[in-house]
């Protein structure tokens, strides 16, 4: 459970960095980059490292899986990734509309306060 609590702890900082960096405007170095996911890279690495050495030694095959499950594995994967797209562009869509109903209505604003003064004033 404590190790579970670290990584998300890890991953909202990381997020957190991320985020102030693209806020600042602030142009990412090489290096920065590399050591935000200095540890990302890491576990991929032994993991593949891992499965490498597995295949290399046989234990692989001893495994068997049959061509149903993943089949059906690959089809739920499609399906849950296509409604998360949906669902993202239509999270999209409606900040859209709303960011353009906010510019709007910001113009009306302000032609509505120009019209109230006399000319003038304006001067």
């Amino acid at each position: 459970m404590k190790n579970t609590f670290f990584l998300d702890d890890f991953m909202i900082k990381k997020t957190i960095i991320i985020i102030l960096i693209m806020l600042l405007n602030k142009r990412i170095s090489i290096f920065d980059f590399m050591n935000t996911i200095k540890f990302d890279i890491l576990f991929i690495a032994c993991y593949a490292i891992l499965v490498g050495f597995m295949d290399q030694y046989g234990f692989l095959s001893k495994i068997s899986i049959p061509i149903g499950l993943t089949g059906v594995f690959g089809t739920a994967v499609a399906l849950l990734l296509g409604f998360r797209t949906n669902q993202a562009y239509d999270r999209w869509w409606e900040a859209r509309i709303t960011w353009g109903a906010i510019v709007n209505d910001s113009r009306t604003l302000v032609r509505q306060t120009i019209s109230f003064y006399d000319k003038s004033d304006l001067q």
